[in-house]
C-alpha cells in the first residue's frame, strides 16, 4: 500500500522558533520598546498561532503604530534576513536519519507548513533538502491556514494519495488539529516552545524524530 509522511517545517524539521522569537524582539527594539519575550512567554503567546493574530496581539499590548499588515511585513523582513544565512538554520536532531530511512522505505514525503512559500523554500534550499519532497505546500498556497486542514489536504492531493494513508509529523497542537481534520494520523513531536500544549488528540506523542521514526517503522 502506498504511504506518505507529511512534515511540518518550523519547530519540527528546523529549530526556527528561536529565530522567530528573535525577529519579534528585534521588532520591539526597533520600535523603541524595552521588552523582550523570553522562551516560555513566547511559546505561549506566539507558537502555533497565525501571524495575523500575533500582529493584533502586539499592536494591542504595546500600542504599536501601523496596521497588522505593516507590523507583519516588518517582522517578516527581519526573519527573512535571518534565514537567508544557512548558518542560522539549525536542524532538529535526527532529521536527516528520518528522511534517509523514509526514502529507503519508499515512502512519499511532503511538507505542509503554515509559513509563506518564500520562507519555506529558503529554508529547504538552505539545508539542501528541497528535492527530497514530492510536494511542498505553504500557508500562502491555501485559503485557510492551520488549524484548518487545507495544507494537508492539498499535500495529499498533490502526492496522489488518500489522507487516510498519510501520517503527519507536527510539533504543535494547531498542527495536530489540522492533520487530524484532514483525516490523517498525526505524531506530535513537541519542542521546548510547544511542550506545554495539549497534544492529546495526536495518535502518538514522542520525544524526538528518532522516536517518530521507530513509531513509523512499526506502522509500515
Amino acid at each position: 500500500m502506498k504511504q506518505a509522511v507529511i512534515l511540518d517545517l518550523d519547530g519540527l524539521m528546523v529549530d526556527s522558533e528561536p529565530l522567530h522569537q528573535c525577529a519579534f524582539n528585534e521588532l520591539l527594539e526597533r520600535r523603541g520598546i524595552a521588552y523582550r519575550f523570553e522562551t516560555e512567554e513566547y511559546g505561549k503567546c506566539f507558537v502555533g498561532i497565525p501571524v495575523v493574530e500575533n500582529a493584533h496581539y502586539l499592536i494591542a499590548r504595546f500600542n504599536l503604530r501601523g496596521t497588522p499588515a505593516e507590523v507583519i511585513a516588518e517582522r517578516e523582513a527581519i526573519y527573512e534576513q535571518l534565514i537567508a544565512d544557512p548558518a542560522n538554520i539549525v536542524v532538529m536532531p535526527h532529521l536527516f536519519d528520518l528522511l534517509d530511512a523514509l526514502q529507503a522505505w519508499g515512502i512519499s514525503l511532503g511538507v505542509a507548513s503554515g509559513s509563506p512559500r518564500n520562507q519555506v523554500e529558503t529554508i529547504l534550499h538552505g539545508l539542501k533538502i528541497f528535492a527530497r519532497f514530492q510536494t511542498i505546500v505553504a500557508g500562502t498556497d491555501v485559503l485557510r491556514t492551520k488549524p484548518a486542514p487545507d495544507v494537508y489536504l492539498r499535500a495529499a492531493e498533490e502526492i496522489g494519495i488518500a489522507p487516510a494513508d498519510c501520517t503527519a509529523l507536527e510539533d504543535s497542537a494547531t498542527g495536530v488539529t489540522a492533520a487530524k481534520a484532514a483525516g490523517m494520523r498525526a505524531i506530535a513531536v513537541p519542542n521546548q516552545f510547544t511542550a506545554h500544549q495539549d497534544l492529546s488528540h495526536a495518535d502518538a506523542r514522542v520525544k524526538n524524530l528518532n522516536e517518530a521514526l521507530r513509531w513509523l517503522n512499526g506502522r509500515k
